[in-house]
């Protein structure tokens, strides 16, 4: 867990972005939300199928942020804590539409998807493409965020780790064993 003189100079800048938005400047704010937004759309965008659905877990997500930054720890990457929250709002949202399923207000749908499939995929054919994307999307959410958050933001296993709640040899194990399955079906 890195200490505060350990951050980089972009985690500094969201730690002073967040404690003046903390004292209510919403210009910091916004600051820290266009920095990041891009981010947590493409990570929430390879959990939630639909673009629509994927903007608002997003737009939720912020909220979230803006009600809860009392509780951001400025020794820690704010991208981190913000990953958490976003995957807690993926897994809500999840958790409504099967709901809303189930008493029949929701068509039956597979809102788990992986919208980009590891290096070694990219350079399939696009029916291999689309096999890897199922096969992503099939993988259990405990495979599948390491290898998304590892391959498509190109996080550092560390902070993956954080965000997870695990440690960062149980992130490489986790990759390690998505990338294998992803082996195993195109070797079949």
């Amino acid at each position: 867990m890195p200490k505060p003189n350990e951050l980089t100079d972009s985690e500094r800048e969201d730690a002073r972005l967040a404690l003046d938005a903390q004292a209510g400047s919403h210009a910091a704010f916004n600051r820290l939300m266009d920095k990041h937004q891009g981010t947590v759309l493409r990570f929430l965008m390879g959990h939630i199928r639909n673009s629509d659905d994927a903007h608002d877990v997003a737009q939720d997500t912020f909220v979230a942020v803006f009600k809860n930054l009392h509780r951001f720890d400025l020794g820690r990457p704010f991208l981190a804590w913000l990953f958490v929250i976003a995957r807690n709002k993926a897994r809500d949202h999840h958790r409504r539409r099967k709901t809303l399923n189930w008493v029949g207000l929701e068509s039956e749908r597979d809102d788990f998807v992986a919208e980009a499939p590891d290096p070694e995929a990219t350079a399939l054919s696009s029916g291999e493409l689309s096999r890897a994307q199922d096969v992503i999307s099939k993988m259990p959410e405990g495979l599948r965020t390491p290898l998304l958050l590892s391959v498509v933001d190109d996080l550092p296993l560390a902070q993956i780790g954080e965000i997870m709640g695990v440690s960062e040899k149980a992130v490489e194990v986790r990759i390690y064993r998505a990338r294998k399955l992803l082996k195993e079906h195109f070797s079949t």
